[in-house]
């Protein structure tokens, strides 16, 4: 068994779709251990999102993901990183995968509804701001 941790992102929560996004990781035999309710703060933005710091939208990432509160969570099961991410689906849900969260609920690259630890390395860092 392995962990991941997940976000469910600010466009998430305004539209009240947490619910329905955790009922699909659950229907997908990814066992939610742990929740909570968290306010990015700009230095979880730098770490969570590093590689896109010298990206044209990083301000504007900024400014969204601090633009209300977001949910984070760890899964626990067999191949959890790659599982979650296959799920999560490729960053613009235009071009994700039919049947992945992006693709069903996402609206923009940025409002693409969630985040997925992209490793092991990437949990460990995320892991270690929220838990």
């Amino acid at each position: 068994m392995s962990l991941s941790l997940g976000l469910l992102k600010p466009d998430c929560i305004k539209r009240n779709l947490q619910e329905k996004v955790l009922t699909m990781i659950k229907f997908s035999n990814l066992k939610i251990v742990k929740i909570k309710t968290v306010q990015l703060k700009e230095q979880d933005i730098d770490i969570i999102w590093s590689s896109c710091k010298n990206e044209y939208f990083y301000n504007d990432m900024i400014k969204f993901s601090m633009s209300d509160k977001c949910i984070v969570f760890v899964v626990e099961g067999e191949n959890a990183i790659e599982r979650l991410n296959f799920l999560v689906g490729y960053h613009d849900p235009y071009r994700a995968e039919v049947g992945t969260i992006r693709n069903t609920f996402g609206t923009s690259k940025m409002e693409n509804i969630i985040h997925s630890s992209l490793d092991k390395n990437a949990f460990e860092k995320e892991y270690s701001l929220f838990f």
